[in-house]
């Protein structure tokens, strides 16, 4: 029997990924994906699930330098789940996903881009130095 664990969501960071290194030097990235539910609240707001996401090496250097709160990312990996002991002894578990890839679905951020409404023309062709 074939299984397959496989994992493709498109959403927005709910926060700027944290960047840390192993104790072998490799890059990991972690952020959480804010992905739309196709079910609405009780109040009819839109309802989302908030899903942890990891990204290694190449792939976390370019997330930690490209993306931040809010932008738009597609993800592509596998979901993962372990277990661990919390401070007060009790044992939980937690559900995350593996990024094999992530895809920055919007260009840079604005602030690296001019704002054609702050350059300044002048009102005079004569001005111009062409």
């Amino acid at each position: 029997k074939i299984m397959i664990n496989n994992v493709v969501l498109v959403g927005r960071l709910t926060r700027d990924p944290e960047l840390r290194k192993t104790a072998t030097g490799n890059s990991v990235t972690s952020f959480t994906l804010a992905v739309d539910n196709r079910t609405k609240n009780p109040d009819g707001t839109k309802s989302a699930s908030f899903i942890s996401c990891i990204t290694f090496n190449q792939t976390a250097d370019n997330v930690a330098k490209f993306v931040r709160k809010g932008s738009l990312v597609a993800i592509q990996g596998r979901i993962n789940q372990r277990s661990y002991q919390k401070r007060d002894g009790t044992m939980t578990s937690a559900f995350e996903i593996l990024c094999d890839s992530v895809q920055f679905l919007e260009p840079k951020q604005a602030e690296e881009t001019p704002n054609l409404d702050d350059i300044q023309l002048p009102d005079d062709d004569e001005d111009v130095p062409f």
